[in-house]
């Protein structure tokens, strides 16, 4: 960065009492500190540098400028306040832990329904051939419950009939 603009506006060159205007409210007026006024208003003040400075050392901006300068640098920074309460990070905290936790649940479930959806989907293509084990099984475990024995059941039937002519 320089002092010098990179791309200045030809025919316009800020002065100081642009700038003023730009850092100080709509009205001089504005920039006194409040105090009873009377019924007539007076004539509005100038404001010149004097004014501002003192209206910085009344805030405090001053002494807070010069204290950042002269505290010397081995020295131990002030304690800070923490911004947040303790319940508040606390709070936030347990919250996140909640949302994460429920997350993870919602990941468990919709892991859990699709591993059921493949076995349903593996039975269901492997159903002909598991129905078919299972009729070998039945007739190799009904064949064997008889101790391996056959039984053979023969009935024999003849029917004679003698006509002799003639007779009958």
């Amino acid at each position: 960065m320089s002092a010098n603009p990179q791309y200045p506006a030809p025919g316009r060159q800020i002065t100081t009492d642009d700038l003023l205007a730009a850092l100080l409210p709509d009205s001089p007026a504005g920039a006194q500190p409040t105090a009873p006024t009377p019924a007539a208003p007076a004539a509005a003040p100038t404001l010149d540098v004097a004014v501002l400075v003192e209206l910085a050392r009344r805030q405090g901006a001053l002494e807070a400028a010069v204290a950042a300068q002269t505290t010397p640098a081995a020295a131990a920074p002030p304690k800070a306040t923490p911004a947040v309460p303790r319940w508040a990070v606390g709070t936030a905290v347990a919250g996140l832990g909640i949302g994460a936790g429920g997350l993870l649940l919602g990941f468990a479930l919709d892991l859990l329904a699709a591993g059921a959806a493949a076995v349903a989907a593996g039975i269901t293509a492997a159903a002909p051939m598991l129905i078919l084990g299972a009729v070998l099984v039945a007739a190799l475990v009904g064949r064997r419950s008889k101790g391996g024995e056959f039984e053979v059941t023969q009935t024999v039937v003849q029917t004679i009939t003698n006509t002799v002519k003639g007779r009958r």
